[in-house]
């Protein structure tokens, strides 16, 4: 049997790092080493989950991020910082020869997110993005239908990440986020229809407003892409729902086949299959089980073995393209064509 892969948590400026923590702390193949965050509140919050999961005695506590990059015990790091300084420490993190999981969006340039991907690549680590809704069972399960081919071909894509109106902090301060909903939720909903479609996004055409709330960033978003298949695909990221809404957001799709139609909601943790085959027309399966769980155990047994993670350094790039796309859309009211990735620097 290997020996677990020893990571750091860094940052938990982003709040997923806490749930990322509590799936470190269950999973045999991980072994929690350290966690690093110089916010005296955040780390306090995580010494407390810690505590509670009877690791507060095995894990090293950081104030500073680099006192990790300087650690020759830890294999891997997991990324939850503000957006802005994702680039910075990823490129520490590898140059430290440590393994990545960085949280989305990978970063807020295409000029950092090409740093980070070529940066790991050269230092021969892994670099994962963190996109856990890959992880979903229902997600896993429409996958797993479109892929068999029950269905026939991918016609359309219709999905949503929204979040009831209350992001706040350096999510809503430009300057640390990159943006708002465009920049914090497109990825998912891109990420699942390229993986759905095995096709990259061509062009997309976006319109992007400040609606719901007074702040300095766009709430409101509403995306066509169109993918290099011919697919087209729609996407609302916003976060305008009100804040008594029954949940805390979503992740839901409906793909439409030539021989029927896989619709999911991670929140609702359900699979809706409607097939045109009268024997069968209607089916529904359902699910109750961790993304975060899925995406950590992904990510070290991408180390472990050598493999590729599910989501990797180039899906999380496609991901910074598609953002930059979308917003010079949004300014342009046209469509506008996604960058693509180059697998040398231009001379």
């Amino acid at each position: 049997m290997s020996a677990p892969v020893r990571i750091a948590a860094v940052s938990f400026e982003h709040g997923h790092q806490y749930s990322y923590l509590r799936a470190m702390l269950d999973l045999p193949g991980i072994e929690l080493a350290a966690v690093s965050e110089p916010d005296p509140e955040l780390r306090a919050q995580a010494e407390r989950l810690l505590s509670e999961g009877n690791a507060g005695d095995s894990v090293r506590i950081h104030a500073s991020h680099s006192e990790v990059f300087v650690a020759d015990d830890i294999d891997a790091v997991s990324i939850c910082s503000a957006n802005v300084t994702h680039c910075d420490l990823t490129l520490a993190a590898a140059e430290a020869g440590m393994h990545v999981l960085c949280e989305k969006p990978l970063a807020i340039t295409l000029a950092d997110a090409t740093a980070m991907v070529r940066g790991c690549a050269e230092r021969g680590v892994t670099l994962a993005t963190a996109y856990p809704v890959r992880h979903a069972p229902p997600v896993w399960e429409a996958k797993r239908r479109l892929d068999s081919g029950e269905l026939g071909a991918i016609r359309a894509m219709s999905l949503t990440n929204v979040l009831g109106a209350r992001p706040s902090g350096w999510f809503i301060d430009p300057a640390r986020s990159g943006g708002g909903a465009i920049r914090d939720h497109i990825v998912h909903a891109t990420d699942l229809m390229r993986w759905f479609s095995e096709s990259e996004v061509a062009q997309i055409y976006c319109e992007a407003e400040t609606l719901a709330r007074d702040i300095p960033v766009e709430d409101t978003g509403a995306l066509i892409e169109v993918f290099d298949s011919g697919v087209i695909g729609t996407c609302d990221p916003s976060w305008n729902r009100p804040p008594n809404w029954r949940r805390w957001g979503d992740v839901s799709g409906r793909i439409v086949c030539d021989g029927g139609v896989v619709e999911f909601d991670i929140t609702d943790y359900v699979v809706r299959v409607t097939s045109t085959d009268p024997e069968s027309p209607y089916q529904e399966v359902s699910f109750a089980s961790s993304m975060n769980v899925g995406l950590l155990r992904d990510f070290a047994g991408a180390i472990a073995t050598g493999r590729p993670p599910c989501a990797d350094g180039r899906d999380g790039w496609a991901g910074v393209a598609c953002t930059e796309a979308a917003y010079a859309s949004a300014r342009r009211h046209e469509f506008v064509d996604v960058p693509r990735f180059r697998e040398s620097p231009p001379r």
